[in-house]
């Protein structure tokens, strides 16, 4: 129960704060955690296609796993895809024509409910495996800076769709994965390098990566319109 508490406390802290800056209209807050619990589940999902994937580069790069582009490969389109993907399904097949789904800003926060719920689940799994001592280093937001972002250009999107300008919203769909797969991707990829420069670089991104999400939050927030 205590590594439980370790890993969901902090991301659902995150969302609550999330959820306060819906100032319009506030969303079912059952139908928030609902979202949150599928974002934990599809952990599930995330790990066939990685364990998938990984087997897949096994095969081609006859257990090589220190290339540079096994390496890039593995984590921006096995671990970074296949993640992103699964956290943006539920947002796409539990919420995209839920009634719920009527102001912009819903975007970003189902879209951050389905990522902190991911992002406790992995939270859980680490700290099973390493102990509660990891959860610092847990601490850094990925998730929810991706969820953030996935949730702001999909808001876009469903005005874009609102208003029949398909090309528009298949532009801020396609957004909606590529900033979040590009974003974890170099993080992940980043950290597993021994470059110190890398990891210095993936760092300074969290920080950048972190203010841009909080102001496009906050915006996004200020600027909410029924969609």
């Amino acid at each position: 129960m205590y590594v439980l508490m370790c890993a969901a406390i902090p991301p659902l802290l995150l969302l609550f704060y999330i959820l306060h800056l819906d100032k319009i209209e506030r969303e079912p807050i059952g139908q928030v955690l609902k979202i949150f619990f599928l974002g934990c589940l599809s952990v599930i999902p995330a790990v066939v296609l990685e364990l998938a994937g990984e087997y897949v580069l096994v095969r081609v790069f006859g257990g090589d796993k220190t290339s540079i582009l096994y390496k890039a490969i593995d984590y921006f389109i096995v671990v970074a895809l296949s993640e992103e993907f699964c956290k943006r399904f539920v947002m796409m097949k539990f919420m995209w024509k839920n009634p719920n789904f009527n102001y912009r800003f819903d975007a970003v926060i189902y879209c951050a409910a389905s990522a902190v719920g991911f992002a406790a689940a992995e939270n859980f799994e680490y700290m099973l495996m390493e102990g509660t001592g990891i959860l610092l280093a847990r601490l850094i937001p990925v998730h929810a800076i991706c969820g953030i972002f996935m949730g702001y250009y999909l808001g876009q999107a469903k005005v874009a769709e609102r208003c029949a300008r398909a090309s528009l919203c298949k532009h801020y769909k396609n957004l909606s994965m590529i900033v979040p797969v590009a974003l974890h991707g170099f993080y992940d990829f980043a950290l597993s390098s021994e470059s110190a420069f890398l990891i210095v670089l993936a760092m300074l991104m969290v920080v950048i990566a972190t203010v841009a999400a909080f102001i496009t939050l906050h915006r996004a927030s200020k600027k909410d319109a029924p969609v």
